[in-house]
């Protein structure tokens, strides 16, 4: 899944707006409930306790999203942020403000118009030019390196030749890999390949070469993928072939202790529609908890960020607001 690209700017004083509301709104709420800890005296609140759940945003529209302040305010140790978004950089700068632990997970949209490569590019010539185009889309604006934890690179293969069947390819986008994460690396971020479509590739081994490749590397780097569940169940068996379908390129692929971030996920229909219609709002909590407790078996997975809150015209199905402070109760709780 991916977001619809937007080029409305927003005007001066409307980005400064938003950046402000955006402060003032995690900051009270934070300041209120304590995300644990103690609230409403005058002395200045402790640091917030960070939730024991894997469970995190993937925040789409505007960056003071209703949706996103009440989730954020459960003190999630993992969130997802898109770059270009208006207000981004202090979204994400009063999230590890708040949450010194916190884990930020960003991707910059680079729709397959601005960039589409093939096998019969030059691998690493195209992971340059990747590169340059992330830096022209909006990478910057999301602030400092320091304050991103891991940075996507191409989502699944929207930009990517399609390589989950075939040899070839995937030797091509391991080298394309190789390449961006040096570039990653080189510019201060950790970069985390793959945002593979859950279920792919498939068989498991073709992401081999991939794993290879990084598994040489010497610098810190992780790997991501989807985890959709089409049937919202609770079978481990069942659910193994797309919502668990890492712990197989984990395991088959020798990537046991490497960091692994589920960077989309959630219900998904066969139309590529989400949650809301088919799921009630307990339906789909209960599943999400179901889930949580499968990644606390699994040490490498730092957490889902749940596709999406925010945006209710491109991906409304998808959104999180009707169980917004549900969510955020289960995450500053645990029940």
């Amino acid at each position: 899944m991916k977001p619809i690209d937007r080029s409305t700017l927003v005007s001066f004083m409307g980005y400064l707006t938003i950046r402000w509301s955006y402060f003032l709104c995690l900051t009270a709420f934070c300041f209120l409930t304590g995300c644990g800890g103690s609230g409403g005296s005058n002395t200045k609140p402790p640091t917030p306790t960070l939730s024991s759940s894997k469970l995190g945003p993937h925040i789409l529209g505007t960056a003071n999203n209703t949706g996103a302040v009440t989730i954020l305010g459960g003190c999630p140790r993992i969130a997802k942020w898109i770059a270009p978004t208006p207000g981004i950089d202090l979204a994400i700068a009063s999230y590890k403000s708040n949450y010194p632990g916190g884990a930020v997970i960003l991707r910059v949209f680079i729709p397959s118009s601005v960039a589409t490569y093939s096998v019969a590019n030059d691998p690493s010539a195209s992971a340059n030019d990747f590169w340059n185009k992330m830096s022209a889309q909006g990478l910057s604006a999301a602030g400092p390196a320091n304050q991103i934890d891991w940075l996507e690179g191409p989502n699944e293969i929207d930009n990517l030749p399609n390589w989950y069947n075939d040899p070839t390819a995937a030797n091509w986008v391991a080298s394309f890999w190789s390449a961006l994460a040096d570039l990653m690396h080189s510019a201060g971020y950790n970069p985390l390949v793959g945002s593979l479509i859950g279920g792919q590739p498939s068989p498991v081994t073709l992401f081999a070469p991939l794993a290879t490749v990084m598994k040489s590397k010497t610098y810190k780097w992780g790997w991501s993928s989807h985890s959709y569940t089409f049937g919202a169940t609770t079978s481990v068996s069942t659910e193994g072939a797309i919502a668990l379908y890492y712990r197989q390129l984990r395991d088959q692929n020798g990537l046991a202790g490497i960091p692994i971030v589920l960077s989309e996920g959630g219900y998904l229909t066969p139309s590529s529609t989400g949650w809301q219609g088919q799921l009630t709002n307990d339906q789909y909590l209960s599943w999400l908890k179901w889930f949580d407790a499968q990644m606390q078996q699994d040490p490498e997975v730092l957490g889902l960020t749940i596709f999406q809150v925010g945006d209710t015209t491109n991906w409304q199905s998808f959104d999180l607001t009707p169980i917004a402070q549900k969510l955020a109760n289960y995450l500053a709780t645990g029940s």
